[in-house]
């Protein structure tokens, strides 16, 4: 008998029926197990607290037991229905998802890096190659007088400012706004930056290259804003000048701390990039 049995087991194709047979219970045994783990929906002291949690910060009160079981139910009904929508593929190209798990990525790739200390000689080096970052801003003061293009066409209006630019001309005067016409704002400026005067009189527009590169003390126009046309006497310029690196040593440490971070993101996304295959099929510009 057991001679028969030896015999019948060291058949190649018994030998490849018992072995499809064990894979086929393993199988059958990781799906039931996957299956229960999809099925499974845990929550314990873990998620509880988590839920107190995020209810006192949002309220500042921890929840009575009404609300503990509202919010219980509410997990668990929200876990569903994610679990489902995920079975309908309903997470496939959303482009809202994929941003938002793009930038969860992002946010654990920063938060694994450590963040290195520099030193003092680090920091001078970050300070001696990135002037511009550490150095005030350039700013000019002026008068202005408004001609609006509401009540005229945009040539009239420039029209009569180029008439009172000839007058001023002949005068030494460096300010006079009833000459034109009422503006909402004010007529006269002192030491705005670039960002002032795009926030006080629109962003592209030629007003704001013509008061950092025209000529000062002299009435220069018509120059054009986000309400109209203008015409300028330019009273002051002061060029930016490097801050010393002892009063903002602090600024410069943050500074490097972010540029070295960043540095060692885009290494780290780098290494990943080169794990995929890239395919641009499509005509990029020259």
């Amino acid at each position: 008998m057991h001679t028969t049995i030896k015999r019948l087991l060291s058949e190649p194709l018994v030998q490849f029926f018992i072995l499809g047979l064990l894979l086929f219970f393993l199988t059958s045994y990781i799906r039931q197990h996957r299956d229960k783990e999809s099925r499974e929906i845990i929550v314990d002291n873990e998620r509880i607290g988590l839920m107190v949690m995020n209810f006192k910060t949002q309220t500042g009160d921890l929840p009575n037991k009404e609300q503990l079981d509202a919010m219980i139910e509410n997990y668990i009904r929200e876990e569903i229905s994610y679990r489902e929508a995920k079975k309908m593929g309903l997470d496939k190209d959303d482009e809202i998802i994929r941003r938002r798990l793009s930038q969860k990525f992002d946010f654990l790739q920063t938060d694994l890096v450590e963040d290195e200390q520099p030193s003092e000689e680090d920091l001078k080096e970050f300070y001696s190659k990135h002037p511009l970052l550490f150095q005030t801003e350039t700013t000019v003061s002026f008068s202005h007088i408004y001609f609006s293009t509401d009540n005229s066409t945009d040539n009239i209006a420039k029209q009569k400012a180029l008439t009172v630019l000839q007058q001023l001309k002949r005068t030494k005067l460096f300010r006079a706004p009833e000459k034109g016409d009422r503006f909402p704002l004010q007529y006269d400026y002192t030491d705005q930056s670039a960002l002032d005067i795009q926030q006080n009189f629109g962003g592209r527009n030629n007003i704001l290259d013509t008061l950092f590169n025209a000529a000062i003390n002299t009435w220069v126009g018509p120059v054009r804003s986000g309400y109209g046309w203008h015409l300028l006497f330019i009273s002051n310029r002061n060029k930016a000048v490097e801050i010393p690196f002892a009063s903002i040593k602090e600024d410069v440490k943050s500074k490097w701390l972010e540029a070295t971070k960043q540095s060692q993101n885009k290494k780290t996304f780098d290494k990943l990039e080169e794990k995929y295959i890239i395919n641009r099929l499509y005509l990029q510009a020259k």
